[in-house]
């Protein structure tokens, strides 16, 4: 997981979306939810402006710190599903790169919403990752992917895990809901291609173990 790390890295900086188009995007992004009534960012940034500081951390920490806690623990007590989260996860962010690329949004921060994490934590989030590239939000994305990894072990820490981390890139001014939703999505669509490759390859191997070709 360290090299999808790297890899994931390196990708995003040598991507440089133009700052006009996509302060464009995030306008008109604020627009549809808008008109949807998902513009719930401002709402949340206020409510909890109490308890800033705490969205702040966990805004911090969740994407690397607690991704990488659980691949951790996935390769000592669930080894055999490793290699399935792994892939469902790089599928999920090289998806999420290329839209990135394609369709640059500047995160809510930039169009109107307070910066908490800067403000409260004093870190520049510009400084540690892709200021431009708020849809989708892989912060969403991998959350609920840790969630589907703990389901069968704690189904409370599946489902507030991944609503902590949501609220957290919502309140902090990070991302739009509409980010949120895609990240999630492109979480689901990489599961769905394991899925599929584990099918493919359990109907390759189902004949040949049933002739006992297959010791």
């Amino acid at each position: 997981m360290l090299a999808a790390v790297v890899a994931y890295e390196l990708a995003r900086r040598a991507i440089h979306p133009s700052l006009p188009v996509a302060l464009r995007h995030a306008h008109d992004l604020l627009a549809l939810e808008r008109s949807l009534g998902l513009a719930w960012e401002a709402p949340l940034q206020h409510a909890f402006a109490p308890v800033a500081p705490a969205f702040a951390v966990v805004y911090l920490a969740a994407q690397f710190g607690a991704t990488g806690l659980f691949f951790l623990w996935l390769w000592r007590n669930e080894r055999a599903s490793y290699p399935r989260f792994r892939n469902a996860f790089l599928v999920a962010t090289a998806l999420a790169l290329a839209l990135q690329a394609r369709f640059p949004v500047a995160p809510p921060r930039l169009v109107g919403l307070h910066d908490t994490v800067a403000s409260l934590a004093h870190v520049s989030v510009g400084r540690v990752t892709d200021p431009l590239a708020a849809m989708p939000s892989l912060h969403a994305g991998w959350a609920v992917g840790v969630g589907v990894g703990v389901w069968r072990r704690s189904r409370v820490f599946a489902i507030a895990y991944p609503a902590i981390v949501v609220l957290a890139t919502l309140v902090t001014g990070n991302h739009f809901v509409l980010d949120a939703v895609a990240g999630a999505a492109l979480m689901g669509v990489g599961f769905a291609a394991m899925r599929v490759n584990w099918l493919k390859r359990g109907a390759t191997l189902a004949p040949a173990t049933r002739g006992g070709a297959v010791r």
